[in-house]
């Protein structure tokens, strides 16, 4: 076997990927003609949102993982290494065969202008056609009328995860146009899967799937009688959105009994998401609260904590971007002490920008120049803080700081 070029991978990194973006379907949509249209007759579950679909995801996978399905996963942004965007049966792609399709894409179609994202949609396209997949999962990258993963026409399954704020420089300012965006690719005869929305975005779920002909199932938190792989209460959102888009499925002819939707969403893994890392003996929750909506679920998951009042020491990195005036307004409480750090290798908000928050305690705030500086600090402290510190802000933070810890566990 051909040895992998590990510049290639990391030439495809979060911010080239992130400077590169360009929505719309007419490059891809014509690549994937001119590649054979592999896939065509594959039916997806499409996840949407703009929070909890990769936990939508991975309930999903685990349940037709033990219920012995063949199916192709492709999901977004990786947390540790850019094949576990393209999975089988839960296991990554090979490094040799992704560089081989990708760049066989970048031959081929070089004057289609693909981003990198539409590239590792053919490729993942590719990959399942090639491997005689029977289902696939696609999780939306941005929005979702202009999203690379919506060039699949067959899409009878739409799961939506939480709508809200983020990426507004690309899908407008307001909740109503990011959901319009996203919603867009509800079709006639689309079975529509979705918790809890707030009552804007509800009600234009029901205009949507009303305008074109869609079914919608509206799902309640799941069942407690479920045990979860997934920690945090609002997971059970996810779980019972997972279960909706399994029910819809079997309306299909997949038959997924009850035991494996069980054992399945017991089973469930995502890292980085309310995961606790032990590091040098001590515990650091880690979580991948990037966004107002997550920061969100983040703080309330925080008011099942013992001893919650007494303070929590936030190690949290937010890229320039990001509405991190939110953010911090969610998630710091008055005993609570922040440790703002940037994220590795992104622009990130720094102290200084920080100045027109007029109701934060800046002097419960200290700034370092990495995340290792600030874990550091937590170690001079005169005793571990008494609840576990949190780190989070970023996927990109969280990833680099359970690499750095699983090299010094000891």
């Amino acid at each position: 076997m051909k040895n992998t070029n590990l510049k290639f991978f990391e030439s495809i990194s979060p911010k080239y990927e992130r400077d590169n973006i360009k929505l719309g379907l007419l490059r891809v949509k014509k690549v994937i003609q001119k590649m054979g249209n592999p896939c065509r007759n594959i039916p997806a579950i499409q996840i949407v949102g703009t929070n909890g679909k990769g936990s939508i995801a991975a309930f999903l996978e685990s349940i037709l993982f033990v219920a012995n399905k063949n199916f192709g996963v492709t999901t977004s942004p990786h947390l540790f290494d850019i094949s576990e965007r393209i999975r089988i049966n839960k296991v990554n792609i090979n490094k040799t065969d992704f560089e081989e399709i990708y760049r066989r894409i970048e031959k081929n179609f070089s004057n289609y202008g693909l981003t990198p994202f539409e590239k590792i949609i053919c490729c993942a396209l590719n990959h399942f056609n090639e491997k005689k997949v029977e289902l696939l999962i696609l999780e939306a990258g941005l929005g979702g009328r202009l999203d690379a993963t919506t060039a699949h026409k067959l899409r009878p399954i739409i799961a939506i995860g939480n709508i809200g704020l983020d990426h507004k420089e690309f899908l407008g300012d307001t909740i109503e146009k990011i959901a319009k965006e996203k919603l867009a690719v509800i079709e006639k005869d689309s079975i529509v899967i979705s918790s809890n929305q707030n009552s804007q975005v509800e009600n234009l779920i029901n205009k949507k799937v009303k305008d074109v002909g869609a079914e919608i199932i509206w799902k309640d938190s799941i069942s407690s009688r479920y045990e979860l792989g997934l920690r945090g209460t609002f997971q059970k959102q996810n779980a019972s959105v997972a279960v909706g888009a399994i029910e819809a499925l079997n309306k299909l002819g997949f038959k997924i009994k009850e035991k494996y939707i069980y054992e399945g969403l017991k089973k469930a893994t995502w890292n980085g998401r309310l995961e606790i890392i032990n590091y040098l003996n001590k515990k650091i929750l880690v979580d991948c609260a990037h966004n107002y909506p997550a920061a969100k679920a983040l703080s309330n998951e925080r008011n099942n904590w013992e001893n919650e009042q007494k303070g929590i020491y936030w190690i949290l990195g937010v890229q320039k971007q990001k509405d991190i005036y939110s953010i911090l307004k969610t998630l710091l409480d008055k005993n609570d002490h922040l440790l703002l750090v940037p994220v590795p290798n992104q622009p990130s908000w720094k102290l200084k920008d920080l100045s027109e928050i007029n109701d934060i305690n800046f002097q419960k705030i200290i700034e370092f120049e990495s995340f290792e500086f600030a874990i550091k600090y937590l170690f001079t402290l005169e005793k571990w803080p008494i609840n576990h510190p949190v780190l989070t802000g970023s996927i990109f933070l969280v990833a680099e700081f359970i690499k750095f810890s699983n090299t010094r566990k000891y």
